[in-house]
């Protein structure tokens, strides 16, 4: 913190003293990895440019942001009345566990081969039948079930522009009391951030074929545009923070022609210490149509109304709301002072769903997170609501 706010100090008296003037020169230190000119990219900093105070504070969240780095420092050294940027980083790992869709598992690099391009590929080699282990936990099967291909990458080229890409090639996977035999899918897009905002724009292109029920067998194409505002990624610095994001998708193919939205609300709230309550608010609304059935909307089961079987509610446009409230604990069980020292976070959730289609549910549920020391947080809960009480565990 000391650093930062000294490194503020000097970015302030450097542009007192000397008179907003032009970047002439740009340095990165403290790459073993990552390419320097990927540092600069990143930045959005540019050699010639104008210096604008507000570009650099925007340089160095930049580079918080991205994942890559665990310390950021920048400092402005005269340079015949312009200025030089020295861009000082120290690098983070960045190969982590990837957890995908239908339980593909696999790795990830968020910086590969220092390209701050971010690989990661998944597999799906295990599920569980209907066979029970001491008569209560699900057999597990190895069997091969596909992979799923993505990368992405931030200011491709300094452009701004954030794209990405992924290849999905799924089989056997497992659609309410059918099997989907194959579901292949390729998205493509960008997003672009203006300082909270983001708006982005994709295509995909998805094709699926049914066991049981051929009729469903669809193949399509997906035109959708998003927008997000507000700091999802560091909410919990601040007191009270509110972001959220939307979706609205146009699909068409053989027979198929629908559009929708989908919209998400986060509401933060620092009570005492670090103790807190969070609204999550969503929302869906079918405008005309009908979608395939794997892209209408679905409540129940672990993704949103817990507590409830999975798709127990199909409404063209429904509201979900959850309330969180959670008190972080240090490793010997006190309240934590700062969210570092946070090792463990007992929760209590209140769940309530409203929508057409006698879309009507609530559950309660609570939870104990763990932050566990390979820097995955690992959290049980338990749930109860108009399907009885039900296990969940969540990897984050």
């Amino acid at each position: 913190m000391k650093r930062v706010i000294l490194a503020t100090v000097l970015l302030l008296f450097s542009l007192t003293a000397f008179g907003a003037d032009r970047i002439v020169g740009i340095e990165v230190t403290g790459v073993h990895k990552t390419n320097p000119r990927v540092v600069i990219n990143i930045s959005g900093l540019q050699i010639g440019e104008e210096l604008d105070i507000e570009k650099v504070y925007r340089a160095k969240r930049n580079l918080e942001d991205c994942g890559l780095f665990t310390d950021v420092y920048l400092q402005l050294n005269d340079a015949d009345g312009d200025y030089k940027l020295i861009i000082s980083v120290q690098e983070r790992n960045t190969i982590y566990p990837y957890f995908g869709e239908y339980l593909s598992l696999g790795v990830g690099d968020k910086n590969f081969l220092g390209s701050g391009v971010n690989l990661y590929g998944g597999i799906r080699f295990l599920r569980f039948t209907d066979e029970k282990l001491l008569g209560v936990l699900p057999k597990p099967q190895f069997f091969w079930g596909g992979l799923t291909l993505g990368a992405s990458t931030f200011s491709a080229f300094g452009s701004g522009l954030d794209p990405f890409l992924e290849l999905t090639l799924f089989r056997e996977v497992p659609w309410r009391d059918d099997l989907i035999l194959t579901l292949d899918s390729f998205s493509a897009g960008t997003t672009y951030p203006f300082e909270d905002l983001v708006v982005g724009i994709s295509y995909t292109y998805e094709k699926a074929t049914f066991d049981t029920t051929p009729l469903n067998n669809y193949s399509l194409s997906i035109l959708s545009g998003a927008f997000a505002f507000g700091d999802e990624e560091n909410y919990e610095e601040k007191r009270g923070n509110f972001y959220g994001q939307t979706a609205l998708s146009y699909g068409f193919g053989k027979g198929i022609n629908y559009l929708n939205q989908k919209a998400s609300f986060t509401y933060w709230y620092r009570i005492i210490g670090r103790i807190y309550v969070q609204s999550d608010t969503m929302a869906g609304l079918t405008y005309f149509g009908q979608a395939p059935v794997t892209k209408q909307f679905y409540l129940g089961g672990n993704l949103d109304l817990k507590g409830w079987e999975p798709y127990s509610f199909n409404p063209r446009f429904f509201l979900l709301e959850i309330l969180e409230a959670g008190i972080p604990l240090t490793e010997s069980f006190g309240i934590s002072p700062s969210d570092e020292m946070s090792v463990f976070i007992p929760k209590l959730y209140l769940m309530g769903a409203l929508g057409d289609n006698e879309t009507l549910g609530m559950s309660i549920g609570i939870g104990f997170e763990w932050k566990t020391p390979l820097g995955v947080a690992v959290e049980p809960q338990l749930f109860f609501g108009g399907s009885g009480l039900k296990f969940y565990l969540e990897l984050n």
